[in-house]
């Protein structure tokens, strides 16, 4: 069992350790600063059932795991909303700290990248010209945006 004064000191201890832990599952700093805040308020509300151990930090990344996953549930991006967000988020007027848009170019390459803000963009008779530009049929175009869709959807959902 632990009081409120012994939390705030464990907030400050272990605040650091379970933001990262919670960044490094989230990759993004804001879920992962209000996932951080969710976990120690958890703590709180049980501070009389918690025991402090060694095996507290344990219990912390535990319950960082499950607050992180009950987040990306509720905000997840569901692989068909990924045009919507992308379509969204190539507008040059968005003002965000970090778009999707900023983190697709992190980590795919420059060229897949463009080509999939190209193909989101673009109609029918576009994604045709863009296919016979590349000296690739409609099909294959597809199915290379299908590929960049899927490393996005693993980028997205990836557990550590």
């Amino acid at each position: 069992m632990i009081d409120k004064e012994t939390c705030g000191i464990l907030f400050q201890k272990y605040h650091n350790n379970v933001y990262n832990y919670c960044l490094k599952y989230l990759k993004n700093s804001h879920a992962a600063e209000d996932c951080t805040q969710e976990v120690f308020m958890i703590m709180l509300k049980k501070k009389n059932k918690i025991v402090l151990t060694k095996n507290l930090l344990s219990w912390l990344y535990e319950t960082s795991k499950r607050v992180c996953k009950k987040y990306l549930s509720k905000n997840s991006i569901k692989f068909a909303d990924i045009d919507d967000y992308a379509e969204t988020l190539y507008d040059n007027n968005v003002s965000i700290e970090k778009t999707l848009s900023d983190e697709i170019y992190e980590f795919l390459n420059k060229k897949d990248a463009d080509l999939l803000f190209e193909y989101i963009n673009a109609d029918s008779a576009q994604k045709q010209k863009m296919a016979e530009r590349m000296g690739i049929t409609t099909n294959a175009l597809c199915k290379r945006i299908i590929r960049i869709k899927c490393k996005i959807k693993e980028y997205l959902t990836d557990d550590i």
